[in-house]
């Protein structure tokens, strides 16, 4: 979920906690985590908002806890090495938020939250004639070409890529996945995604769900995709569907009754680098 206009700031590593894993008190490893809160917004209205003042915690360890300062940038530390880590948004002004669930192995920059704010949350909910269940989640995701992050100009989405969804015993999946079009929106007629690459899945049953991308393998796709994206016309994109299996890294959500999450880049539904012949 993207605005194609984005704001080019750098990330700061707060007070070095970013270095280098650490240990604690009981002389356990930890790690730290860090990043920066955007604030979603839609086409032509100025690019990325920055979240400052929020509340960022940890799902499973919430005494792990920082606020977000005015440029939107927190940092976490004292997270134990090879725990789950699920970074939490409190805002009064954005919808409770979290991250995918990270295993956590070494120190994490470039951390992000994306987040429509409750206003636009609610546009984009009259757009798809929904209305989000409080007793159920919001997932969102992109399918993200390799080495991109937030804060890189132009296009992020790897265009061609489908979900599949491990739906957890007992669970009831919401509606979708439904992929974002070029313009940022989500058009419940695409059936692949675009080069925005935006999912998105609506009112879900509480529950952990993995979720798995692949290029297209579907004929009637492949033919959309060839036609929608020919080669000759997207140069400067990646079109690596088109010739390639491309390889995606997996995303655990753990769904909880009345939040939004969203594994936002380079988090999300990641490429993986070309695999050597």
């Amino acid at each position: 979920m993207r605005a194609p206009v984005l704001r080019l700031i750098s990330f700061v590593l707060l007070g070095g906690a970013l270095s280098a894993a650490g240990c604690g008190g009981d002389g356990t490893a930890t790690a730290s985590a860090g990043g920066i809160a955007w604030g979603f917004t839609l086409p032509g209205q100025g690019g990325y908002r920055l979240i400052a003042d929020a509340t960022i915690s940890v799902l499973e360890m919430p005494e792990l806890t920082t606020r977000s300062n005015a440029e939107g940038e927190f940092t976490i530390e004292g997270i134990p090495v090879g725990s789950q880590a699920t970074f939490v948004l409190e805002h009064r002004n954005y919808p409770l938020a979290y991250t995918k669930t990270h295993t956590i192995r070494d120190t994490i920059d470039n951390l992000t939250f994306q987040v429509p704010n409750n206003g636009l949350y609610s546009v984009i909910e009259i757009q798809l004639g929904i209305t989000s269940d409080p007793d159920k989640c919001q997932m969102v995701s992109t399918f993200t070409r390799f080495g991109r992050t937030i804060g890189d100009p132009g296009h992020h989405g790897e265009p061609g890529a489908v979900m599949t969804i491990d739906v957890p015993e007992g669970a009831v999946l919401g509606d979708g996945p439904t992929y974002f079009g070029d313009n940022v929106l989500p058009d419940r007629n695409r059936t692949y995604s675009s080069l925005d690459g935006g999912v998105l899945i609506v009112n879900s049953d509480p529950g952990d769900y993995m979720l798995t991308a692949s290029c297209v393998s579907d004929p009637n796709d492949m033919a959309a995709f060839l036609e929608e994206y020919p080669p000759e016309e997207y140069p400067e994109e990646s079109l690596r569907c088109q010739t390639e299996d491309v390889q995606f890294e997996p995303v655990l959500m753990k769904c909880r009754a009345g939040v939004f999450l969203n594994a936002s880049p380079s988090y999300g539904l990641q490429a993986l680098p070309p695999q050597a012949d």
